[in-house]
């Protein structure tokens, strides 16, 4: 971000992330589960040997069939019932399936390992865990870790307190910048893109019912629908995207990697890279849907700018309510900058906010009766998001964006004749590496400006917040009633 131009004197650090096993011991597993661990293991191993490791959730040896994020992690000490547990271990089990399918497909030899017998095993340990009191008695004891993605050293040696002090001037102008040019007229040409119309028309009764039947069978509230329902809603709650046009750095494309293995962004086949997630809020959990673009470049505003370079980005977060309406949009860019909170119904108001932690920017924008389709207009060069506005039905011009699953980006395919994910093992895009983290480093959060994968994107320089914390909308938003 701009404004820390002129704060930090610059500065050159590099760090190396450290993957370490956990060093807790491991639940006791019967005999018969010895050969499906040592192969899952094993798997674990050659991933690691070959540098594959996937970053997006956390992997922990003790636990081989399953793979934590912020939100599992949180939900742990929630688990008072069977059903509870059930639905806990069913999501763990999803996510760990996820990331082994990724990092199989990533392997350059697979020779010692088959994709189904991996799962066979996986699935074995999933089933033997559900009623195993050990297990659970082990979980609640030394429950996974999910590492920060601030270094308290760079902020040591960086003097955070004072340089926090210095920057908060800056921070405060350039929200007032980005505040200054929301709900401005689009500049130019703009075009209007949007993914088809799904065949499967969802009426407000349909889906109330979903979750209706998806909470009588939760305990705590957490509405697991299928991934049949979650797709058509992730369809049906599309939003517009409506982007200011100066160049090809403003047309969203899909990622693929050149025939010399570098990542770039495919401008001639619009995409959009859908995923959920879930959010606890207020004592319930919400369904997230997720919508990414990606775009080729930052255009730079001068001749030096230390925020442009390859490679730029938006997430839309839309979270619904346990009636499966709008409830929260909020959006980051892929490095984690720039944390936009709308609120979408008129009972949610935003709670007075610590100082000691940086505030996103904060907007009402309440769902009218007759609307429910979300028009999200981009500036053009820096894709800040400029204005938000409801509309009834999607316009017939828009240029057809083509859905693609978020996981696609963890496997994509070469001309090399195998597959690799578009980041590291820590979770960073290092082809947008921006000049920025020469001098923002004392900050806390490594190599900022860098695009990031899904679990890794830190929203604050002071204070600490994560997109993914698990109660993230709640320390933002209060609700007035009991209708959320």
């Amino acid at each position: 971000m701009r404004y820390f131009a002129t704060v930090i004197s610059a500065v050159v650090l590099s760090a190396c992330a450290n993957i370490t096993d956990s060093q807790y011991a491991a639940p006791s597993y019967p005999t018969s589960l010895d050969s499906c661990i040592d192969q899952l293991n094993a798997f674990k191993s050659e991933v690691k040997r070959q540098g594959v490791q996937d970053a997006q959730v956390v992997w922990d040896n003790r636990y081989p069939h399953l793979a934590f994020n912020r939100f599992s992690q949180a939900q742990l000490s929630k688990l008072e019932t069977r059903n509870d547990q059930q639905q806990w271990l069913n999501y763990t089990a999803s996510q760990a399936k996820s990331q082994r399918h990724a990092e199989y497909n990533n392997l350059i030899d697979k020779q010692h390992f088959e994709l189904a017998s991996l799962d066979y095993c996986a699935d074995k340990l999933t089933q033997h865990s559900r009623f195993d009191t050990p297990f659970w008695q082990s979980l609640e004891q030394s429950p996974p870790t999910i590492d920060s993605s601030y270094e308290p050293w760079y902020r040591f040696f960086g003097v955070f307190p004072i340089s926090k002090q210095v920057a908060k001037p800056a921070i405060e102008n350039e929200k007032k910048r980005i505040l200054d040019e929301f709900n401005q007229p689009t500049e130019g040409y703009s075009v209007t893109y949007a993914m088809a119309p799904d065949s499967a028309t969802l009426s407000t009764h349909q889906i109330q019912r979903w979750f209706d039947n998806a909470l009588v069978q939760s305990d705590f509230d957490w509405p697991q629908l299928s991934e049949r329902q979650i797709n058509q809603l992730l369809h049906h709650y599309a939003p517009v995207i409506e982007i200011e046009s100066a160049s090809l750095d403003d047309k969203p494309g899909r990622v693929e990697y050149s025939p010399h293995l570098q990542p770039e962004v495919n401008t001639n086949a619009p995409t959009i890279y859908l995923d959920h997630s879930y959010t606890e809020f207020h004592g319930k959990v919400y369904l997230q849907l997720n919508y990414s673009l990606w775009f080729a470049n930052r255009t730079p505003e001068s001749s030096f700018d230390p925020y442009a370079g390859a490679f730029d980005g938006v997430v839309l977060r839309l979270t619904l309510d346990h009636q499966g309406q709008p409830l929260v949009l909020d959006s980051i860019h892929h490095c984690g900058c720039y944390h936009m909170v709308f609120a979408l119904q008129p009972q949610l108001v935003f709670r007075a906010q610590d100082d000691g932690i940086e505030k996103p920017l904060t907007f009402t924008k309440a769902m009218p009766v007759v609307a429910s389709m979300l028009n999200v207009t981009l500036s053009h060069g820096e894709h800040m998001i400029k204005q938000v506005e409801w509309r009834s039905k999607q316009p017939s011009h828009a240029r057809q964006l083509l859905p693609l699953h978020y996981d696609a980006l963890r496997s994509i395919p070469t001309q090399k004749h195998y597959n690799k994910s578009l980041f590291d093992q820590r979770g960073f895009l290092l082809a947008s590496e921006r000049l920025e983290r020469i001098y923002l480093w004392p900050f806390g959060v490594p190599s900022p400006g860098t695009m990031r994968q899904v679990g890794h994107h830190a929203t604050a320089f002071i204070g600490e917040r994560h997109f993914d914390d698990a109660t993230v909308l709640e320390a933002l938003l209060q609700p007035t009633s009991n209708e959320c």
